[in-house]
Parts: structure tokens; sequence; C-alpha cells
């Protein structure tokens, strides 16, 4: 009689077991305000093309239409006119294999706009049907800015002209024409506000709120310069409905003015004070779980900067690599004077003076500091901190972050079976310095960036050793008030052959922990995000239960 009903039973507790450990373990998505697919018809220029106007050289995407100027000049060109660029609907096959992950970013085609010893100003737009009165929607467009001004040894950017270039996003009534009254522009975006601007594709995001039914979304791009080349690539643009609703907007973009927001950035424990070796040099081997800005942190009081100065002084040092890998040998002192150890101190990288103090120094009575108040009081006698509060909350926006495990390369989670990404450094700039950076810990993300005042902000993701981005691994974001931007990373294992680093020192692959064993390297990252973030550590647990549970089963049987 016990073995009729310790079968059913059994299978009912695998059952249970099965469904319960299945579930998605932190499955909070950095996405989830997006309520909707992509608007944009053949966002990703898959759908053909036309010769717009009957022009050969004038290729456009099925579902757009291209503005241009030629022969007149614009703003900042001091003169000089603007011609008629000329713009491929380009297939991959076309393209050499080292441009492709470039410029393709959504299937085979990518589009071109390109326009040599001539300034350029262009847009790509698009009527957009059937939108909701007072919702909010937001426009992410993956932009390759290729202004090249020379190209000895190799493309070189506009680095006498760093304004030149720019891309800006408007919208309007349908109907409306390109430079228009009656647009709402976003921000504009260019190497004063966004890093690695040129010959680097970068994400650039925007928020706005419908004011009908059907309205036009222009995206335009430009350079004020007449270089050996002016070009644009893009590629997998898009247009989402988000689940947040807004009042009907501004006409101009995101405010420059105020100050820095009071945003908490991330403390750590102090580390040792590294010994250089006798030459003065000092160099750091890549370990499991470095990223530059733990490395950063690591070897700041022994630079004398601050860890926001010394991450783009170690990055410069070794040639700017996008990523590191482990093993992989970092200059972080070049041989010289021997660096004497600073005294120990307590502080946490947080609580040192930032770099542009005076600037904020010169705004302290606009900023109602949120944190730290300390329960002080203002002129009216109303308590500072409750000031502060409805100060943000009307005046601030917030972006979202999180990395996560995109072990397919595809660039969008699969909450069932790609967990989040632990010890990725996520960083945002504003006007090309450090606002704060969030290690992530695979657990507790989206991680939120509060009380950012309004204004353009890059978000740039620093993965682990060994790990290479799925998407875009820099976002230029503009931040409006009351808004919240969600960007998600994708990340992978995907170890790369490095050169080491030239030390001029014998002795620099001494380091033990450059001996580390390949299993180890391996087995690291299948622990970062937390057991269960894992579909291999679901799996085996599982199994396990399964073995246990069969072994009660088998004694059950025989007892009955």
């Amino acid at each position: 009689m016990k073995s009729k009903i310790a079968k059913p039973a059994l299978l009912l507790v695998v059952t249970l077991l099965v469904v319960l450990l299945t579930i998605p373990q932190n499955d909070a998505s950095a996405q989830d305000d997006i309520i909707s697919g992509n608007l944009f018809e053949n966002g990703g220029f898959e759908a053909g093309y036309f010769n717009q106007d009957s022009i050969p050289q004038i290729a456009v995407p099925n579902g757009w239409r291209m503005h241009w100027l030629d022969g007149v000049a614009f703003e900042g060109t001091d003169g000089v006119l603007a011609y008629r660029p000329e713009t491929v609907v380009w297939n991959i096959q076309d393209a050499p294999p080292a441009e492709r992950p470039l410029f393709f970013r959504d299937g085979s085609f990518t589009l071109k706009l390109f326009k040599p010893w001539a300034p350029l100003f262009v847009a790509l737009s698009q009527e957009v049907s059937g939108l909701e009165v007072g919702r909010n929607y937001r426009i992410v467009a993956p932009i390759y800015v290729d202004i090249v001004e020379s190209y000895d040894g190799g493309k070189q950017p506009p680095d006498a002209r760093p304004d030149a270039g720019f891309i800006r996003f408007s919208v309007g009534p349908a109907g409306s024409g390109w430079r228009t009254a009656g647009l709402t522009y976003s921000p504009t975006w260019g190497a004063a506000n966004v890093a690695g601007f040129y010959l680097n594709s970068i994400n650039y995001i925007w928020d706005f709120t419908a004011t009908s039914e059907s309205m036009i979304i222009f995206l335009e791009m430009g350079s004020k310069v007449p270089f050996i080349n002016s070009g644009f690539f893009m590629d997998g643009v898009a247009l989402y409905a988000l689940g947040s609703t807004g009042e009907v907007p501004a006409s101009s973009g995101g405010s420059s003015g105020g100050g820095t927001a009071a945003q908490a950035g991330p403390t750590a424990t102090p580390f040792p004070t590294p010994t250089p070796r006798p030459d003065g040099a000092i160099v750091h081997v890549v370990n499991t779980g470095d990223t530059f800005w733990t490395i950063a942190i690591r070897y700041a009081p022994a630079l004398g900067l601050t860890p926001e100065e010394a991450l783009p002084v170690i990055r410069e040092l070794n040639n700017d690599p996008a990523f590191i890998s482990v093993g992989q040998e970092l200059i972080i002192k070049e041989p010289g004077a021997v660096v004497a150890a600073p005294e120990p101190t307590a502080e946490t990288p947080a609580e040192e003076a930032p770099a542009d103090e005076p600037e904020e120094s010169a705004l302290a009575e606009e900023v109602i500091e949120v944190e730290g108040t300390d329960g002080e009081s203002t002129e009216e006698g109303a308590p500072a901190q409750e000031v502060a509060e409805v100060t943000a909350a009307a005046t601030t926006g917030t972006i979202c972050v999180a990395a996560f495990d995109d072990q397919n390369a595809d660039g969008v989670r699969d909450n069932a079976t790609e967990g989040l990404q632990a010890d990725a450094a996520i960083t945002i700039f504003r006007g090309g310095s450090t606002v704060t950076t969030h290690i992530t810990d695979g657990a507790s993300e989206p991680y939120c960036f509060e009380n950012l005042a309004p204004d353009t902000y890059q978000v740039q993701i620093f993965p682990p050793a060994d790990y290479q981005p799925t998407t875009s691994p820099s976002w230029a974001v503009s931040v409006a008030e009351g808004a919240q931007i969600s960007v998600a990373f994708g990340t992978r294992f995907d170890p790369q052959e490095t050169a080491v680093a030239d030390t001029t020192s014998a002795d620099t692959a001494t380091d033990d922990t450059a001996a580390e064993s390949a299993e180890d390297v391996e087995a690291a990252p299948a622990n970062e995000g937390g057991f269960f973030s894992s579909i291999g550590g679901i799996v085996l647990v599982v199994a396990a239960i399964l073995v246990l549970l069969a072994g009660v089963g088998v004694v059950m049987l025989r007892r009955g």
C-alpha cells in the first residue's frame, strides 16, 4: 500500500521543486519601462531602399525620408557652404570583415551618409501614427560618427575642432518641415559632452512626450568643417512607447545649468599601498574580477590622485584599451623617480574633494544637497531634507543601469536563462567628467543613479576581465526633469589575445597572479551573479534533488 502512495507523492514533490527552481531569479530588467516593440517602420534598414527624388547618389531606406542642406552655410561653418551628401544602404558583404562589427547592428544592411571636403547637415525622418497623446516615447539610435581630419597613420579625429560634429533629434506634428518652428529638440550631442564621440558607435537616447496622435521624427547629423571625410553610419534605430506619461514638453532639451546632483559615489575598502620597482615603475597584472575602476581605486593613493583622476591616467598609459584580460600587464606608473609611499588614510574615494570643487562651490547657493544635510534648516525654518526631496523630485532625473550575461550574444536579455553580471563597472560621465560609478553585484540590479540634473550624460560599461560587451559599451543619454532612463549592457565571457604592455623592464611578468590556471579563470564568472542567476546552477540543484528523492523512493518502495 505504501508503494502505491509513494510513487505519486514523489512525482508531485519533484514536479513542485522543478517548477520552483526554474522560476527565473533576479529577473528585474533594466528595460522593463518599455511597453512596445519598435514603432519605426524598417528601423533596421532590411526592407529595401529607393533613390529619393530620382537622385542616384541618395539611397534611402523604405519608410524613411532624407533631408539635407545644399549650397548654403549654417551656423558654425564660418560661411563655408554645405553640400548634398551621398547615402548608401550598405550590404555587409561589401564591407571589410574588420569593419562589420563597427557599422552593422541589425541584419545585413546599414545606412551610410558621407560628404568629403564640405560641411554636412543631414536628417533622416519618419512619420509615426497611432501614438497616445501624453505618453512618453523613447528614441534609441546607434550612430557611428566617421568624421576624419586626416588619414596619416590611420583615421585621425578632428582634434583641432572638437565641436565640429554633432547629433540631434527633433519631433513635431505630422507634416512639419525639417528645422521649422514648432519642433521640439533634444540636446545636441558632440565631443564636448560625449567621450569618444568620433570614430565610435554610441547609442543615443532621448525621451519625449507625444503631443499628437501622428508625429514626425527627425534624426539629425552634421559636421561644420570641410574635413577629408564627414560621415555617419546608423543601424537598428528604434522608437519605443514607455509606461510613463508626461506634460507637453518645452521646446528645448535638458539644461546645462545648476550644479552636480547630490549622488553618493561608490565606497571601497582601502588597498595597501603598492611598492614601486627599483626603477620607479608600477605594473599591475590583471586578475579575475579586475576592472579599470577597481584598479584605479587600488592605485590612486600611490599616484597621489583620486580614483576618478587615476582612471583616465591608467587608461592613457596603456594606449586606452577598450577591454582587459586576465594575465594582461597594465602600466600604472612609468619608470622614473621612485614614488614616495603616501601616508595611510582612512578616507574612502567618495569622501575626497572632487576635481571641480571650485565650480560646485560657486553654485552652492543654488544647489540643495539631498544627502548629508543632518537636519539643517532653511531660512524659512523648514527642514532642509524635506525641501531637498521636493526639489529633487521636481527638477532631477534618474538613469537605471544593469549588466547581464548575454550567453547567446544577441544583445537582448533572456530572463529565463541569462543572469545579471557581477563585477562590471558602469560609470556616468557629464561633460567628460566622471559623476559616479556603480560596481554591479549581479543580484541587486537595476541600480539607479538618482538626483541627476537635467543634462546630457554618457553611460559606459567597463566589463570584468575577459568579458566583452555584446551591446554598445557607451550610451549618450539625455536626462530631462523627472525622467527615468534605463540602460542594460550585455556582456559575454570571451577572452581576447591582448598585447602585453611594454614596461622596458625584464621582470614585469614575475607577478604570481599571471600564473593562474585556466580552470580558476573559467570558474569565477559562474559564481559572480549569485548561484541562482545561472541556469547551470539551477540544473545542478534540480539534478541533485532528483537523485536524493530517487534514493528516498527506493527506500520507501522496499519498506512497502
